[in-house]
């Protein structure tokens, strides 16, 4: 006789299985990966058990399966919560990092309860049938218990993901489509399986059959898109302007109280409850299709929210809108604006590839899915033939068909098939001047670009068009700003030069008549080394005050770095009567410019010498710091920082505790730092001394 409920438990513990060996064995290891695999093996686990527990030839048998299968289900959570918690997050390292401890805590208070709960207070008796085949369980008040705990629990998995999947990109929500419906439809069938045990306390072989298929439905929506897109790519940024859904927990609450109804009102009427219960199911079912039918406002609604979630292709972009508005008010320059905006555009519009060019310093480039490249003034000239048709341009056939056998559009032939690829031009045009144009490729999955595309790409244009002008304003009025603030930089230099130069002359003019004196050469000598010494710090300043070069990494020693910036200084601190020293507290390497570390150590070993008075002291230590990153401090015992100072005027140009100073070291030292993706902070109490703490990252 064929056991057809073991064999769809068998082939679900199969299929999760082979899901968890797929993403095992595929892509970089990642927190959310990891846990995802977890909690497919604990699954697949659940489900063999199953099966063992619809073959077991008596009651005993049964019983002992049943045993390992409420361990594995009771202990579950512990790597499904985390998973849906941190799936789609682009932190998810940080986050498990930050939640480590509570989910430890949570792992061992599931371990202390699977220990603690014995099987025979949850199953009341077990059924077989004259045939010696298992039929069923009866659950006690206790098994209903862990029933509610179940159904909390997939509450918990529902309200997690439909946040992910709400919280993502157009990209994101086609690879998390189906993998939702899947959980969707798992989710309900889970819920009306424990509700049979809540309601009659039975569960029959052929509700575990449907629960089974549920979870094949589920492996083959992660597999498919697993498959056919990257399922652990999808980013969802969760923040204070995505507000978190409250759909699963309201449906979730209701069901809990409709379940309780028809539990009543079965008990008062004395019917079935399984009767009872597809009655009310099948008249909501006529009624909310009444209602769709009848309410033009219903059919809208549901009509906006299929094409929303399931047709991107008709997506109205409203959302979008809002995101590119924001994404426009962060740009800090045009670089950064290219880069953002093709990548923005792509991913909405689920472009496979695309180019921006914006007409500015000899043109400024971005590409996505494909190599950045300025497009030749002869393609751009023939594109601009289309400014006159609108902001959108949609080619049914590629430009390089177009253009025919001579050059209608005005490129060059082998510039045409070089560009072959582009589908739709936007221009940023702000009245009659033309900044640049956006250059899209097909769309994925074959499907062309509809009203809303050019709708959409049309408003995107006009509003990169203004951004590329206001980030322009900016440049000049940070350049000018910039200009200033050297001239004012210039007047305490030349200030400082012309008494140097003064001194040196007046030194000069002396020395015509006291050449021979001793005591007037011991004098020379000493103006000439100050003077010098002088000099060389105005020069050290007016490097200081140029931008930062890009920096180059490379993997670098940083103990030995650092040990090595300590003795070059050695003399000056010694020269100062300040004693300087070294400790390591680990040693560690990181990707790092070896140059402007060292500077950066010059720097801040130089402040603190200064700062410390003779016989003080200077300590700096480099080892391995907090969360994996690199840990240089420089403490000394000089007069530290007032807090008005620290709060208001550390890290601001022309301001400095040091006589003569000019504030321009700990600028140039935290842009550097900063371009390493670091940070600089300074701890300090007047009269006691002050410490420099530079994180670097390690990787």
């Amino acid at each position: 006789m064929i056991n057809l409920p073991s064999i769809l438990s068998f082939a679900a513990a199969l299929l999760l299985t082979a899901l968890a060996v797929v993403h095992l064995l595929r892509g970089t290891r990642r927190p959310q990966k990891t846990f995802f695999v977890l909690s497919a093996f604990l699954l697949a686990a659940a489900e063999g058990t199953l099966g063992f527990i619809l073959r077991a030839p008596g009651p005993q048998e049964a019983l002992q399966s049943f045993h390992v299968l409420l361990a594995v289900v009771i202990f579950s959570p512990a790597a499904g919560l985390p998973f849906f918690m941190i799936f789609g997050k682009h932190n998810d390292r940080e986050i498990v990092s930050k939640r480590l401890p509570s989910m430890i805590i949570l792992s061992v208070l599931l371990i202390v309860a699977v220990i603690v709960v014995p099987v025979q207070i949850v199953v009341r008796e077990i059924h077989f049938t004259e045939d010696g085949v298992f039929w069923g369980m009866t659950f006690s008040g206790f098994g209903k218990a862990i029933g509610v705990y179940l159904i909390i629990i997939n509450v918990l998995f529902l309200y997690l993901f439909e946040n992910t999947y709400r919280s993502s990109s157009i990209a994101g929500k086609v690879t998390l489509k189906y993998p939702l419906l899947g959980l969707l439809t798992v989710s309900v069938i889970h819920f009306i399986v424990i509700s049979r045990v809540l309601a009659i306390s039975m569960l029959d072989r052929n509700f575990l059959a449907v629960h089974s298929c549920g979870i094949i439905l589920l492996c083959a929506s992660f597999l498919y898109a697993t498959v056919r897109y990257r399922l652990f790519d999808v980013q969802a940024y969760i923040g204070r302007g995505v507000v978190s859904s409250v759909v699963t927990i309201i449906v979730s609450g209701l069901y809990l109280i409709s379940l309780a109804l028809i539990s009543y009102v079965a008990t008062a009427l004395g019917m079935p409850y399984d009767r009872l219960t597809f009655y009310l199911l099948g008249l909501f079912a006529v009624f909310l299709l009444l209602a769709v039918l009848i309410s033009g406002k219903a059919r809208r609604r549901l009509r906006q929210f299929i094409n929303e979630n399931f047709y991107f292709n008709r997506y109205n972009y409203r959302k979008e809108w809002r995101d590119f508005a924001r994404l426009m008010s962060s740009i800090a320059s045009i670089d950064e604006f290219c880069a953002s905006t093709i990548s923005f555009i792509c991913e909405a519009m689920l472009v496979q590839r695309g180019l921006l060019w914006v007409d500015v310093r000899n043109g400024k480039t971005a590409a996505y899915g494909m190599e950045p490249e300025n497009p030749p003034p002869r393609l751009v000239q023939g594109m601009y033939r289309h400014l006159d048709r609108g902001p959108v341009t949609i080619f049914k056939r590629t430009p390089s068909e177009l253009s025919g056998h001579g050059h209608a559009h005005g490129f060059e032939q082998e510039s045409a098939e070089r560009f072959d690829w582009i589908r739709a031009v936007a221009f940023l045009r702000l009245g009659d001047e033309c900044r640049g144009m956006i250059l899209l490729g097909p769309k994925d999955m074959g499907n062309p670009y509809t009203d809303e595309d050019g709708e959409f790409l049309a408003t995107i244009a006009d509003q990169a068009a203004l951004a590329v002008e206001t980030l322009l304003l900016e440049e000049k009025m940070l350049e000018s700003r910039q200009m200033e603030s050297f001239n004012r930089f210039a007047s305490f230099v030349i200030h400082d030069l012309k008494n140097t130069v003064g001194m040196l002359s007046l030194t000069a003019e002396n020395a015509n008549g006291n050449i021979h004196d001793v005591e007037f050469q011991k004098d020379v000598i000493k103006t000439i080394n100050r003077s010098v010494e002088k000099m060389k710090g105005l020069i050290h300043s007016l490097n200081a005050f140029k931008e930062p070069t890009a920096i180059s990494k490379v993997h670098t020693d940083i103990v030995a770095l650092a040990r090595k910036s300590v003795e070059s200084i050695r003399r000056t601190a010694e020269s100062h009567v300040v004693d300087i020293t070294f400790e390591e507290t680990g040693p560690v390497t990181a990707p790092v410019d070896a140059q402007a570390i060292s500077r950066i150590l010059e720097n801040v070993l130089l402040n603190a010498i200064e700062a410390t008075p003779e016989g003080g002291s200077v300590t700096a230590s480099a080892g391995s710091g907090e969360a994996g990153r690199v840990m240089i401090a420089v403490t000394d015992t000089g007069k530290g920082f007032s807090e008005a100072y620290l709060s208001e005027l550390l890290f601001r140009p022309f301001h400095s505790t040091k006589k003569g100073g000019l504030g321009i070291g700990l600028v140039l030292s935290k842009s550097l730092v900063e371009a390493h993706g670091g940070s600089i902070t300074i701890e300090s109490e007047p009269s006691r001394g002050s410490t420099v703490r530079i994180q670097l990252p390690d990787s």
